[in-house]
């Protein structure tokens, strides 16, 4: 039994790498175009990815809090639930695109293209340009140093989240759930995941409990999920632009956004388990915060303080790139509290499939297929 358990076990940890794989690829994808929003500097820049990454940071939050029940009544003593899940939550419209012109800015405009640009989960159209602008030294005028577009969006608008959960049964109508995501990698993404939630059954509490037609339970999760995302920003090039750090090229290596998102939520259930399927819905509240950070050192262009226009070396090109470190600090907290749900067991043997659906701001659709002995 223990060897089937690690083949089973094992099994299902290489089926979440590979649907991991094709997931992650968008997702990947939009954030290595966020790189060139650092030449807006630290304050700009993260003000636009605030923006830019708002339904990763609320949709990872929601897809954390999701899936834990599969049915109504806690798995009796000893009895056990392993199974692979893939939450999707369902980015709203009104966060797949923003307005660029509302935004405050200290050194940055619209200077091209239209008002409205994507948030990561958007759609592929194109979106504004953005100028970076400063003070010129020698003219004392505000002139445009850079610019860059707006990413576009994925043209997918839901936030993935795959998972590996073991629920076993202990005492007292009592279950208890381990949540775990091997280490994923693919090329510069990296992904680890691990919670713990338990569910406790209402009945035997109550008057006449054992007599319902249904069961009652509640449910309390927490899960915490770590990621790392590889950025590759480069000086830019020109005739009229001195970079004092062309001798260290490896100072720009380390680029990446590091993301940790935690999740909680409690649940009261009401389900019904009959041989073949088991039924359930609820209602409960949810919270959960997203961080990212940015290690590493990025450049990014300024006028040269040291222009002029008659020398010729380079130290006194017009242009110059600086060195700017850690410069993204953003937190996410959930638009998603109080929540309802509904979902089914349906059971084939020992092979049990799941589905359950999280009504909110964010929805969630969790799906899932696994070892169910009860």
């Amino acid at each position: 039994m223990k060897s089937l358990l690690q083949k089973i076990s094992g099994s299902l940890a290489a089926t979440i790498f590979i649907i991991s794989f094709a997931q992650i690829q968008p997702v990947k994808a939009q954030f290595g175009d966020t790189g060139e929003l650092l030449l807006a500097g630290t304050e700009d820049a993260n003000t636009l990815l605030f923006e830019y990454l708002k339904p990763f940071g609320q949709g990872f939050g929601a897809d954390l809090n999701s899936g834990w029940i599969n049915s109504g009544r806690p798995y009796r003593t000893l009895g056990f639930d392993l199974r692979i899940s893939v939450a999707l939550s369902i980015v709203p419209s009104s966060d797949r695109s923003f307005l660029v012109d509302d935004l405050n800015f200290l050194n940055l405009e619209r200077v091209d293209g239209p008002m409205e640009s994507q948030t990561a989960f958007g759609s592929d159209a194109s979106g504004s340009v953005m100028g970076v602008f400063g003070t010129n030294p020698f003219t004392g005028l505000q002139q445009e140093i850079t610019r860059f577009p707006m990413p576009q969006g994925s043209g997918y608008p839901y936030v993935p989240a795959p998972m590996l959960q073991l629920t076993v049964g202990a005492i007292k109508d009592t279950d208890v759930s381990i949540r775990y995501a091997p280490t994923i990698t693919v090329d510069e993404f990296s992904l680890d995941l691990f919670g713990i939630g338990v569910r406790h059954g209402l009945n035997q509490w109550l008057p006449g409990g054992s007599m319902l037609p249904v069961d009652l339970s509640v449910q309390m999760g927490f899960t915490r999920l770590q990621s790392n995302f590889g950025l590759d920003l480069q000086p830019q090039t020109g005739t009229d632009i001195f970079n004092p750090f062309a001798a260290t090229p490896e100072l720009w290596s380390g680029q990446g956004i590091e993301m940790t998102a935690n999740g909680f939520t409690g649940n009261l259930i009401v389900g019904k388990t009959l041989p073949i399927i088991s039924v359930f819905g609820g209602v409960g509240f949810q919270t959960s915060t997203v961080t990212m950070g940015s290690p590493g050192s990025y450049p990014i262009t300024s006028f040269n303080p040291d222009y002029n226009p008659v020398e010729t070396s380079e130290e006194t090109r017009q242009r110059r790139i600086e060195r700017i470190d850690n410069p993204i600090d953003l937190e996410f907290n959930g638009d998603n509290s109080v929540h309802a749900l509904a979902g089914f067991r349906l059971r084939l043997g020992f092979i049990a499939v799941s589905a359950s659906y999280t009504l909110a701001k964010y929805p969630v659709l969790n799906a899932g297929v696994g070892m169910s002995f009860r």
